[in-house]
């Protein structure tokens, strides 16, 4: 703690923790350097990978919400991702895919099929809530699996319009790898913003508190069911927003979108990120994808690898990476607690 002396004589206690954070201006101009790095230096194939990081990250993102603010793990969180991917690409066939009809598109789509899983899962918690995801997420995959005249069965879907935006002047396309990783670049701002929001807000702290106090919360009159689906709705939103632009980065997108394996994958990287951190999805996002990407050039077994480094960051930075870093990085956790 440190004793700051103003101009009327009273001294101000500020922790520690607080002279050394940066001040707003400062982070953000170190946030905007970081993002613009890539685009000097990473070609196409890098700065497509950075965009589906991104997309995927924001996925991850929305799953932070139940996870880690309602304590709500989910093994259907694949079916708002992947849902909005295939409409979106469907939609883009007869529609255009102009992105912010895609958008648009993706969290109708994410929003509604999280209503709709709500339904069935919302008054269960624990392993019960966990089960009833992964049936219907199960029940998702086999209709994209089998309805192969719309969504291509097990083939999958290929050749979507380019994705556009339009100005009112002009139509841009956004196929190059610079235009793909600048807007899942502010997909990815616009969600953590949202979500930030939606955690700071009453219904965020109500959520936690559901988490922390299931029955003190009932007894005050929360409807806890209602907070819980109103979360998971939240979340669909953000996950069908990232699926949106999913089938245009690669231009393609298959039923693995929907299955239970990548509801599997975004709890495995939200967890080397850090739950509850929002942008620690993003950290193991990247670190998942890239020992995906290229520790499988050289092995088949790049899965081991990732559960090497999944097994090594539960023992040593149980709460994430993100944590992690800043407890050897920043705050130490006496001051912590004080401050």
């Amino acid at each position: 703690m440190s004793s700051i002396a103003d101009g009327t004589g009273r001294v101000e206690t500020r922790p520690a923790s607080e002279r050394r954070s940066l001040p707003l201006a400062a982070r953000s101009a170190l946030l905007v350097l970081a993002a613009a790095v890539p685009l000097l230096f990473a070609g196409d194939y890098q700065l497509r990978f950075l965009a589906e990081i991104l997309i995927i990250g924001t996925a991850v993102l929305s799953l932070d919400l139940l996870v880690g603010f309602g304590g709500l793990v989910s093994l259907g969180h694949a079916v708002f991702f992947g849902g909005a991917a295939y409409v979106a690409a469907v939609a883009s066939q007869a529609l255009g895919a102009d992105i912010v009809v895609m958008l648009v598109v993706g969290i109708a789509t994410g929003m509604a099929s999280a209503l709709l899983m709500g339904v069935v899962v919302m008054r269960t918690i624990a392993l019960f809530f966990l089960i009833l995801s992964l049936i219907v997420g199960q029940i998702v995959w086999e209709v994209v699996f089998h309805w192969r005249e719309v969504t291509g069965g097990a083939d999958g879907l290929r050749g979507f319009p380019v994705l556009t935006l339009h100005t009112g002047f002009a139509t841009i396309p956004l196929n190059t790898g610079v235009a793909l990783y600048l807007a899942s670049l502010v997909l990815a701002l616009a969600a953590w913003l949202a979500a930030r929001s939606f955690v700071n807000a009453p219904i965020g702290r109500a959520l936690l508190g559901t988490r922390e106090r299931q029955l003190r919360m009932s007894a005050l009159g929360y409807s806890i069911p209602r907070i819980r689906l109103m979360a998971l709705v939240a979340s669909g939103g953000i996950a069908g927003a990232a699926g949106a632009l999913y089938p245009f980065v690669n231009q393609y997108v298959g039923p693995n979108a929907v299955h239970w394996t990548m509801s599997a994958m975004m709890i495995i990287m939200l967890v080397i990120g850090g739950v509850g951190s929002l942008y620690g999805a993003f950290i193991g996002s990247a670190i998942y994808l890239g020992i995906q990407t290229y520790v499988s050039s050289y092995t088949d077994r790049w899965q081991l690898v990732v559960g090497l480094v999944f097994v090594l960051t539960v023992m040593i930075m149980p709460k994430g990476v993100v944590a992690g870093l800043k407890a050897a990085f920043g705050r130490r956790p006496s001051e912590e607690g004080r401050s």
